[in-house]
């Protein structure tokens, strides 16, 4: 009965945690469609900007902008601070990296689904120059996002601190919360 007890509060705190990430990239795609409008990746913001392919292949390719460097580093700020008030410990340091690591991608797709110049309907690589490689209709750098994340996400395994099957169901239940509450608001948008 117990373990029964601890497994339902793992789930729901699972979901509670992917619900939590799918507000965060709610409110930073909303927050970027205010800031850059139809002009993806900071095209027409005043910032600084680094075109270099020795540099370049950091965002994919993407032109480094300080725009992009700036929120990113705002964002990490922001996901460590509560270290502060308690031990470092590796566990918290790897939910944080995961944490931002799938946030990205999702956050990237709801700037597209709820800017008003893209839409879904408009959601194809010709409209969307800084992507260059798709994959079954999305970008591949999601692809990796999501493999990067699963891998950030396995490492405890490493240092004994889980086994592959609990820490794998974690992450799914995450992930797929995020995946399944941004679907809803893919279909809410087309509805």
């Amino acid at each position: 009965m117990a373990n029964t007890k601890n497994s339902n509060y793992k789930f729901a705190k699972s979901v509670f945690f992917g619900f939590y990430l799918f507000l965060i990239c709610f409110f930073l795609a909303n927050l970027e469609i205010q800031i850059e409008g139809p002009n993806g990746w900071a095209s027409k913001l005043p910032t600084w900007r680094v075109t270099d392919p020795h540099w370049t292949w950091i965002f994919g390719g993407r032109p480094i902008t300080g725009y992009h460097v700036f929120l990113n580093l705002l964002l990490l700020s922001f996901f460590h601070f509560p270290l502060l008030f308690t031990s470092f410990s590796l566990a918290k340091e790897i939910k944080i990296i995961y944490s931002f690591s799938i946030i990205a991608v999702i956050w990237d797709f709801q700037w597209f689904v709820l800017n008003p110049y893209y839409g879904i309907s408009n959601y194809k690589k010709e409209n969307i120059w800084w992507f260059k490689n798709w994959i079954f209709g999305f970008p591949a750098d999601y692809f990796f996002g999501i493999i990067v994340s699963f891998i950030i996400f396995l490492l405890p395994i490493l240092f004994k601190k889980e086994n592959f099957k609990n820490r794998s169901i974690e992450w799914a239940i995450i992930t797929f919360t995020l995946i399944f509450c941004t679907s809803i608001l893919v279909l809410l948008k087309v509805l």
